[in-house]
């Protein structure tokens, strides 16, 4: 069985992800990191800025569709992965898979996104907003009915260490 978790950047999809491979025995695999190697391991904001969204957004679909067809992996998403229609469609689609929203909230996503240095240079900002609470709110308003309605499980993770979150979604979802 493939676990495949997704949610807004920063809340813990990538590092929950490796800790729940390693409990449970699984290969981990992380969508932004396979998208970037077809674009020879750029940064995802340097395939924004060179090769626009569109083309981000498409190899991220094909990727998903690609890596929900393994078997025993845990798999994180891109935060955006579910807006295109062929990757949501993939996920919900997914044979022989668990499927949880890592929700979290916008203030304490702000927190963690500004915490990690790697994020600002890495990844783009979505809106005019420029990357703050204000752009997590108005991005999290297209995204969270999404993310719901893939969704097997929700799972509040603001307040939840990564060690504990991966003990609990074993315990209560797997």
């Amino acid at each position: 069985m493939n676990l495949i978790l997704f949610g807004y950047r920063g809340c813990g999809k990538t590092t929950l992800g490796k800790k729940l491979a390693a409990q449970l025995w699984k290969d981990f695999v992380d969508v932004d990191q396979q998208v970037c190697k077809r674009f020879d391991n750029r940064s995802i904001a340097d395939i924004w800025q060179t090769d626009g969204e569109p083309a981000f957004r498409e190899a991220e679909a094909q990727v998903t569709a690609e890596l929900v067809k393994l078997e025993n992996h845990v798999i994180a998403l891109g935060g955006g992965t579910l807006m295109h229609p062929d990757a949501r469609q993939a996920v919900k689609d997914a044979p022989d898979a668990n499927r949880i929203y890592l929700e979290c909230d916008p203030d304490e996503l702000v927190r963690r996104i500004h915490a990690d240095e790697t994020t600002t240079a890495a990844r783009p900002s979505l809106t005019a907003a420029g990357g703050g609470l204000e752009e997590i709110k108005q991005v999290l308003a297209d995204r969270d009915p999404i993310y719901r309605e893939v969704a097997d499980h929700v799972f509040e993770v603001t307040h939840t260490k990564p060690d504990e979150a991966a003990r609990f979604i074993v315990a209560k979802f797997l």
